[in-house]
């Protein structure tokens, strides 16, 4: 396959060899390209040879460089390919749980083991071929981040709607036996993979460490659109409290035998339970926090340190827009600045769209952000995980129109730092005397 070139990164080694935007890319090392693997692998060596036909000339460039320093090229596709889409039906899919008549990227279900390697998504192996396994295994593909649910294939199968979800204990033994480093993720929901069947699992999957380094046990999320759908319900207190109990005493079972606690659950069964959230070392360096596993935590202890030589603040009327899963702790937390002179509100945000059991910040629509919020505020505050790479909300409202719905707003990463200094930014030494009463 050949490949256009949309773009040059400025100043890279493209740009300085003076490669045109528009030009093709044939052949790497004398090898034609599938897709961004073979670009990724066959330019990681210092001594590459690109063919390259610009203007409708083959032109071959010899190029000496730093191990894994890119090329500068700029693609259509991240992938350079489609990305492979997803052929499950499995029972908590939330994209099956979207409302009709949103953008159609929303609708688009990616399964694909390269961005599972490129961007952390997790991938279920389903549309694998032992082809494409082998291949991960000869690019060194490290670590793949596999969405596992269940060991057993019966279970499996019933929740991914796939006669392919069986084979997942094959697969993870050709990974393991093939040294490749691996993430695993549980999508846990009751009457399916939950009780006995989920402690079964785990200690089948203690055999593929350490190559499997982690599993995240995540909760099912249940949108208020789920006409024509298997029944599913969320985890309860009860339930939660149970889980707590009883994957702590496995974390300190693996302790013992390997060093790690191995399992770790997403902070949203913590809070379901209403217990605090285990203290930071306990989550192994945050490994798997892009699934919610002591992403709270974390947060929190940013703050800490952030805040930790502020004696004194002086700041604008803030006002923080927050999910309603999250907005209690942070308000919580946020509590003992107030009385050094922070000047901030947290406004948790009911979820009408999704329904009641949506929660968390990342799920906020503009819709019902702009119907609950207080408009007496100097400064606000929104997630930026309410946006997506076009910077659109997920009802399709860009960045730009969204912050001039306030006098003054800013995004904030999901990351206790960035609040910290996004804080200090709009502070400035300046003080509001007209705020609400803390």
């Amino acid at each position: 396959m050949i490949f256009k070139i949309i773009d040059i990164e400025e100043n890279s080694i493209a740009w300085e060899l003076d490669i045109k935007a528009g030009s093709y890319l044939k052949e790497i090392n004398g090898k034609e390209i599938e897709d961004r693997l073979d670009y990724l692998f066959l330019t990681s060596q210092d001594y590459v040879e690109i063919l390259i036909e610009e203007d409708g000339e083959d032109l071959l460039l010899e190029i000496e460089k730093e191990d894994d320093e890119d090329l500068g090229f700029v693609f259509e596709h991240p992938l350079m390919d489609e990305a492979r889409t997803c052929h499950n039906k499995c029972v908590f899919c939330f994209i099956d749980q979207l409302p009709k008549g949103l953008r159609k990227s929303l609708y688009f279900k990616d399964d694909d083991s390269r961005l599972s390697f490129m961007q952390g998504n997790f991938v279920t192996l389903t549309n694998v071929t032992n082809n494409q396994l082998g291949r991960i295994v000869d690019y060194g593909i490290h670590p793949i981040n596999v969405s596992i649910h269940s060991l057993d294939p019966e279970i499996r199968v019933k929740m991914m709607g796939s006669p392919k979800a069986a084979n997942i204990v094959q697969q993870l033994d050709f990974l393991a036996m093939n040294r490749v480093n691996m993430n695993g993720q549980i999508v846990l929901v009751p009457g399916y993979n939950d009780g006995a069947s989920l402690y079964k699992t785990l200690e089948g999957l203690l055999d593929y460490s350490p190559y499997l380094s982690s599993v995240a046990i995540v909760p099912v999320g249940i949108s208020q659109f789920r006409e024509g759908l298997a029944e599913v319900r969320p985890i309860n207190k009860a339930e939660a409290l149970e889980l707590i109990k009883r994957i702590h005493e496995i974390q300190e079972e693996n302790l013992k035998k390997l060093g790690s606690r191995f399992v770790f659950l997403a902070d949203e069964f913590y809070i379901k339970a209403g217990l605090e959230l285990p203290p930071a070392h306990a989550y192994e360096g945050y490994v798997q926090i892009e699934n919610g596993v002591g992403l709270v935590r974390n947060f929190l202890e940013d703050i800490e340190k952030g805040f930790s030589k502020v004696k004194k603040f002086e700041s604008p009327c803030i006002s923080l827009i927050s999910g309603e899963l999250f907005a209690p702790i942070l308000d919580k937390a946020l509590d003992k600045y107030r009385a050094r002179g922070l000047n901030i509100r947290v406004e948790a945000i009911e979820n009408k769209f999704f329904g009641k059991d949506i929660n968390v910040s990342g799920l906020m629509v503009y819709e019902d952000i702009i119907g609950q919020v207080q408009k007496n505020a100097d400064v606000y505050f929104l997630p930026s995980s309410i946006l997506n790479y076009d910077e659109l909300s997920l009802d399709d409202v860009p960045k730009e129109k969204i912050l001039s719905s306030f006098n003054r707003a800013y995004f904030v990463e999901p990351q206790g730092q960035a609040l910290v200094d996004m804080i200090k930014e709009v502070s400035h030494g300046t003080s509001s005397s007209h705020c609400w009463q803390t």
